[in-house]
């Protein structure tokens, strides 16, 4: 069988090609194979559940890469917002020691 496939490549051998691709077995499809498959993808498609397919549609859309980047670039903006606000009370309050250290050095102990 090896030697009847490595000759199937030869222009000579066009009727041992025609056998070949002949005695590739065909199953026959079970009765109602198509109405059975559109049935399945009928019911398949009645049990997503409406109250998420709101959601659904929202993740598509926030995978898309324009949306991805812009959600990371907001969540960047979020950040640098935080670390503003967190390093500004921070400044604010060394400040505040050093005046009362400069004022009265020996209150802070």
């Amino acid at each position: 069988m090896k030697h009847a496939i490595k000759d199937a490549g030869k222009p000579g051998d066009l009727g041992l090609g025609a056998l070949l691709r002949e005695s590739i077995p065909d199953p026959p499809l079970p009765a109602r194979f198509r109405e059975s498959v559109w049935r399945r993808i009928r019911v398949a498609e009645a049990e997503t559940p409406p109250s998420t397919a709101w959601l659904d549609r929202w993740v598509e859309r926030l995978l898309l890469p324009r949306f991805a980047i812009a959600g990371l670039a907001m969540l960047l903006a979020a950040g640098v917002l935080a670390g503003g606000i967190a390093g500004a009370d921070d400044a604010k309050s060394h400040a505040r020691e050093r005046y009362l250290a400069s004022v009265a050095p020996g209150a802070l102990r």
